[in-house]
């Protein structure tokens, strides 16, 4: 993910580099969710509300990242800067919400370390 930010934050970004690594991308992103979906399912109740953040932070971010690409593609700039910083934002709301998951899953299992 920070690959695919780092390149598109570029002035002449590798479009054949930014695909390859947003298909990677997507490929994780679809595994994570089929994780959180068993954990929904199946896991303890505890956990149901912090997966579901994980999994819409991951989308939303997902989101921005496809219309980063798409205007680097087409040579749109124009929400470049809006975006970039639409990013920064999404991605740490992520990062927040997958720190939330292990420490909610850390005083599921009973292990605090």
């Amino acid at each position: 993910m920070d690959a695919i930010f780092d390149a598109l934050r570029s002035d002449a970004p590798d479009l054949p580099d930014v695909d390859e690594k947003i298909r990677r991308f997507i490929a994780l992103a679809r595994e994570v969710h089929r994780a959180a979906e068993v954990v929904i399912l199946e896991g303890p109740a505890a956990l149901v509300e912090v997966a579901e953040r994980v999994t819409h932070a991951s989308s939303d971010l997902s989101h921005i990242m496809r219309r980063m690409a798409e205007d680097a593609r087409t040579g749109d700039t124009t929400r470049k800067a809006e975006d970039t910083a639409l990013a920064d934002e999404r991605e740490r709301i992520l990062y927040q919400a997958v720190k939330d998951f292990r420490l909610a899953a850390r005083s599921v299992i009973g292990n605090t370390n």
